[in-house]
């Protein structure tokens, strides 16, 4: 149970509408202070914003987990504010920070978003969003599809997981286990979990999330993980295909999205403008596999549990995310036609 909003640690300020968290650090990641301010404000409906310098980096983890609600935002002060994801002015109205828009109604860009990039260790992310989903027996271990992901892209399974950042619990032959258990403790409410990878010579440094829920169907876990590469190319779109295909050898694909995009060298989140993001390629599972489009697919998977990979791109063109939205409109066309 979160603090009550008055009394959690690391508010600065309270008003109608918003928490607001102040911050100058480094890397901002996603502790135990911040994820009970944004509980406690989620709670009493109002949005986050968290305010810090350009200087600051976000990790990966509190990039994805915290910027969904209304009136949710990165707030960069740099001489102006601006929305550090979207690089769009920002001002203060007396109850929150709201875009600055022009006289067409379009949010303005702040002069520090498109900062010099040469200044910026700027690398290729990975990004990787899958959804599988697990059996709901007593025998079943959560976790597989997280530690299969970790050791294919990266080359080593995570080290450690915990609930929030710095992660405090080993990555070992027994995480299975104590994934599962805590998982079990926290049922039927959803389990949001932190992973990380290893820092080391020849390992890509890479750090994601997990969240577990129990659904009708099955135990569903949806891994977010963002792994940098060595430059500034994403890994060949084949080699992305084939480690989905490994995924669902082992497990039931519901969705899987990779993408590419740029970020920092150990997959922190620059206030900056870094480059384009572009999808590589969509993963459907069984059911959705059976829906026809007009966008070509590679069968992957056991004949048991069919499942499709769908290639969009090679992650560098923005033009590519059309040809996503096209795949998903025919995919929900066909599946409303079977219903």
């Amino acid at each position: 149970m979160p603090n009550a909003l008055d009394y959690s640690p690391g508010l600065d300020l309270v008003t109608d509408e918003v928490a607001v968290m102040m911050q100058d650090r480094l890397v901002v990641g996603l502790s135990a202070w911040l994820l009970d301010a944004v509980a406690a404000a989620e709670r009493e409906g109002r949005g986050v914003q968290l305010v810090t310098p350009a200087g600051v980096r976000l990790s990966y983890p509190a990039r994805t987990r915290l910027f969904s609600g209304r009136n949710t935002r990165w707030v960069v002060q740099a001489g102006e504010a601006y929305d550090g994801l979207t690089g769009v002015k920002l001002s203060w109205d007396g109850k929150k920070f709201a875009p600055v828009t022009g006289p067409d109604g379009r949010g303005e860009l702040a002069a520090a978003w498109t900062a010099d990039p040469e200044r910026l260790e700027v690398r290729a992310n990975l990004q990787v969003l899958a959804r599988v989903r697990y059996p709901a027996l007593d025998s079943t271990l959560v976790g597989r599809a997280t530690e299969l992901l970790f050791t294919e892209l990266t080359g080593a399974p995570p080290i450690g997981w915990g609930t929030e950042e710095p992660v405090n619990r080993p990555w070992n032959a027994e995480a299975g286990a104590s994934l599962t258990a805590y998982c079990h403790r926290r049922s039927p409410r959803p389990s949001l979990l932190t992973v990380v990878g290893a820092a080391t010579d020849g390992i890509l440094p890479a750090t994601g999330s997990a969240v577990v829920n129990r659904r009708p169907a099955g135990i569903e876990e949806t891994v977010m993980l963002a792994v940098a590469q060595p430059g500034l190319e994403p890994p060949d779109a084949d080699k992305v295909r084939d480690v989905i295909g490994r995924l669902a050898e082992e497990v039931e694909l519901v969705t899987v999205l990779v993408s590419a995009a740029g970020a920092a060298a150990d997959t922190t989140s620059y206030p900056h403008f870094t480059g384009f993001p572009g999808p590589i390629g969509l993963a459907i599972g069984p059911q959705e596999a059976r829906t026809g489009t007009a966008t070509k697919s590679v069968p992957i998977g056991p004949a048991s549990r069919p499942a499709a990979w769908y290639g969009l791109g090679d992650g560098t063109r923005m033009p590519d995310w059309e040809r996503l939205g096209d795949l998903l409109r025919g995919v929900i066309a066909g599946t409303e036609s079977e219903g």
